[in-house]
């Protein structure tokens, strides 16, 4: 279970405030899944797999969530298709967050205060009721809030012990569980990994005490992705051929596989084995919001005629213009714009009703050559307190200097935290012109490499001190967004589901 807490971080941590994105998986420690990541309500669908009883089931139901800085509370309603089985679970933890000790990061605590379930199984005449007679649960996560990017892993490892019909007999389950995720603007996963080990304890006819064994290995995946897809504009008489529309989905899968021994009608267990596996899944119905269509004359049959549209779409780059200049140098502060645009990492501006001095209102100088006049002043300021640009010395920025490839691919890399998966140096990249890339962006260049996002021209050369021109800031800023959307999601979930 992981709660985003980046929005506490915030109000303490002014150097590393990250924007808020969709809290990942709210629906507990127990395996299950719910519909729409999206959805504010506390009241949720829910699905849920249980194995206690030896006949895996699917139950459905709702699970209503309550959270607060010091608590989470989960309650479960869930029933089978055919009614023959009801589920009731109530769960009170307590959360302790840590988020002052380490830069950018955050440790959350959570412990079980309080706890109830029962199970209800009827079969013809016969019922049985499993009914949790102890739970022991602790879990801790931790988030690494990147200036882009929150990542976050946690575990937890439990007991649960239930009886059945209070003197028939109990089911132990020992449980571990490890959560890896991400979260950013345009998308977020998460994967949990739950292994229960289950003891079921029988009486013979004699009294004597019987065991038998199974195992359960439970896979969740919770997504959340913006796409931009294109849309063509049939009509042959209209003033624009097509354009972009951005969508947003979440996607929720579990997937289980279990050995348990076999449990006839009447509740006796057998040395035979119950073997299988089996998907469960929620898909919501996309939204949707068209882009607007930029009009530039000077950008038609260009190469990256396509990037450009997109960016105009999303309004990171101002579309209302006629002419882009796709040939022109990129300048510092124009990448700088762009890439707060596109990762949408402006601060909203604080207001308050109180009356303060002039003094007080004015903005602080961000360098010698960004006055609190400067036009793009607010995107400088976020750029430079997320720590993803600095001056260039002297306590310049200087924001209408040219920026190289070196440049632009340092601070993309710098943006999602990722220099640890560079080699320890001295080491090379595979360009031909390695010799040239500066010592400060080698590490850079060999991650964006590596993870797909530059990979220079098809004779091998990276060109690292050369400037970028627009047309080229354009198409990288889209491929680093296609990253978010996808490659950092088979990481997280096909790579993971299929480990």
């Amino acid at each position: 279970m992981k709660k985003i807490i980046s929005f506490l971080i915030a109000a303490t941590l002014i150097f590393t405030a990250m924007p808020n994105y969709a809290v990942l998986n709210n629906a507990g420690f127990e395996g299950g899944i719910h519909r729409n990541e999206r959805d504010t309500k506390k009241t949720k669908e829910y699905k849920e797999m249980i194995f206690i009883t030896g006949n895996p089931t699917i139950l459905h139901g709702t699970v209503e969530i309550k959270e607060t800085d010091k608590k989470l509370s989960y309650k479960y309603n869930l029933t089978s298709k055919d009614k023959t089985i009801t589920l009731k679970r109530t769960i009170d933890l307590s959360r302790e967050i840590d988020n002052n000790t380490y830069h950018r990061q955050a440790i959350e605590v959570n412990s079980l205060t309080k706890y109830k379930e029962t199970i209800n199984v009827e079969t013809g005449d016969t019922e049985v009721e499993y009914e949790l007679t102890d739970y022991q649960l602790h879990n801790s996560t931790i988030d690494d809030n990147q200036p882009t990017v929150t990542y976050y892993q946690g575990g937890w490892g439990g007991t649960k012990v239930y009886s059945i019909n209070e003197t028939e007999g109990k089911v132990i389950e020992e449980i571990t569980g490890d959560i890896y995720g991400y979260d950013h603007y345009w998308g977020g996963t998460e994967t949990q990994k739950i292994h229960k080990d289950i003891t079921f304890i029988t009486e013979d006819e004699n009294y004597k005490e019987e065991k038998q064994y199974g195992y359960v290995d439970i896979d969740v995946s919770f997504n959340r992705t913006k796409k931009m897809e294109y849309f063509d504009n049939l009509p042959y008489q209209t003033s624009f051929d097509g354009g972009y529309t951005l969508t947003e989905q979440d996607e929720t899968v579990m997937k289980y596989t279990y050995t348990l021994p076999a449990i006839d009608k009447n509740g006796t267990v057998s040395k035979r084995k119950n073997i299988g596996e089996g998907v469960e899944r929620f898909d919501t119905l996309p939204t949707q919001k068209k882009l607007f269509i930029p009009k530039f004359e000077d950008t038609k049959g260009n190469w990256a005629e396509w990037d450009i549209k997109r960016l105009a779409g999303l309004q990171v780059i101002d579309g209302t213009r006629k002419h882009f200049g796709p040939g022109l140098n990129m300048k510092r502060s124009d990448f700088a714009k762009w890439l707060v645009l596109a990762m949408d990492l402006a601060y909203e501006e604080e207001t308050t009703s109180r009356r303060i001095s002039r003094r007080q209102e004015e903005k602080p100088a961000l360098f010698a050559d960004i006055s609190a006049e400067y036009p793009d002043y607010q995107y400088i300021k976020a750029i430079k307190e997320r720590e993803i640009m600095s001056g260039v010395g002297d306590n310049k920025f200087l924001p209408e200097g040219n920026l190289t490839r070196a440049e632009a691919i340092t601070i993309v890399i710098r943006s999602l935290g990722l220099e640890r998966l560079a080699p320890n140096p001295p080491f090379k990249t595979r360009f031909r012109d390695d010799n040239k890339i500066p010592l400060w962006a080698k590490k850079s260049i060999y991650i964006a490499d590596q993870i797909g996002i530059a990979r220079g021209t098809s004779d091998g050369y990276i060109y690292p001190d050369e400037y970028m021109t627009k047309a080229e800031a354009a198409a990288f800023i889209n491929r680093f967004i296609t990253y978010l959307q996808e490659d950092m999601k088979i990481g997280y979930r096909e790579n993971l589901l299929n480990y």
